[in-house]
This record gives structure tokens, C-alpha cells and sequence, in this order.
């Protein structure tokens, strides 16, 4: 297991505000559906209390996800970004409801796709046959000096040369 880093604590963050969103969500539904814009009989698929079923375990799930990120196991990534995926199509859903809050969510449901799916970590050799895991993307990666590939102490060419002039 590699230690977090910024990209895993930044998806574990957005995972447990959308699922707390989801739950907050999911209350609401189930304890004041007249709160929301449209009528129950204008909502796509359930009605309020389904929804407010399905959004409140599918933000417990999410906080699990959040949670389960850091510790930098594949299984955790790809749960987290089915988590997302589902939740945003369940959120457009829901957009006739509560279209802020909708666009919002699906807007860091966007965001914890991309996090998990980009710039994090890969292990590569560090020439003592082991592993690390090395962050090369960001601000750093760019202004770092190249580094130059070792030159050969002696070419074919001066090896030739050096052989004709001592023989």
C-alpha cells in the first residue's frame, strides 16, 4: 500500500461531500417532497420517497467509496468511478426536482472521475530492483531540470581513431 497523496485525498473529499449531499438530498425527499420544484407526478422514474430511498444509501455508498480511496487500491478507484458515473446519470434524473443542486453534484461527480482517473501515481523502477511510486505530472514535473542521458565513455569512432594512431 502507497501513502495517499493529493490527488486521492482531493477525490476522497469530493466523494464524501457528494455523498453527504446525497443524503441531505435524500432526507429532504423523504421528510418534505414539497420542497422541491416539480410535483411527484412530474419526476422521472420514482417518486419522491423512492428517490429519497435510493439517493440516501447511494450516499452512504459514496462516503464508504471516499473513505476506501485512500487506501490506493485499484478496486477503490474503480468503485469510486462507477459510483460517480451512476450517480451523475441519477442526478439528471433528478435535475427536474432540483436542477442547482443536480448541475452541481454532476459537476463534482465530473470532477472525481477525472481525479480518479488522472494523475495519480504509477510505480516504475528505481534501478534497485524495486518500485516507488513516482508523481511526475503538475507545476514541479514541468520546471524540473531535464535530466541528460548518460554519455558513453567511448564511442566506436574515437575507439577506432585511437587504435590508428597508436598502430
Amino acid at each position: 500500500m502507497r501513502p495517499a497523496n493529493g490527488w486521492q485525498y482531493f477525490v476522497c473529499t469530493l466523494l464524501i461531500v457528494i455523498g453527504a449531499i446525497n443524503i441531505i438530498q435524500a432526507l429532504t425527499a423523504i421528510l418534505t417532497p414539497v420542497f422541491f420544484l416539480a410535483s411527484e407526478s412530474q419526476m422521472l422514474v420514482l417518486g419522491y420517497e423512492g428517490w429519497g430511498l435510493l439517493l440516501g444509501v447511494w450516499g452512504v455508498l459514496m462516503i464508504a467509496a471516499g473513505a476506501a480511496v485512500l487506501s490506493g487500491r485499484t478496486w477503490a478507484r474503480v468503485f469510486g468511478i462507477i459510483l460517480a458515473s451512476v450517480n451523475a446519470l441519477a442526478q439528471l434524473a433528478f435535475l427536474i426536482a432540483m436542477p442547482l443542486w443536480s448541475a452541481i453534484v454532476i459537476a463534482i461527480d465530473i470532477l472525481v472521475i477525472y481525479g480518479l482517473t488522472a494523475g495519480w501515481p504509477s510505480a516504475v523502477g528505481d534501478g534497485n530492483n524495486g518500485a516507488t511510486a513516482v508523481y511526475r505530472a503538475g507545476y514541479s514535473a514541468a520546471h524540473e531540470k531535464p535530466t541528460a542521458a548518460p554519455r558513453p565513455t567511448e564511442s566506436p569512432e574515437q575507439g577506432s581513431r585511437r587504435s590508428q594512431s597508436t598502430g
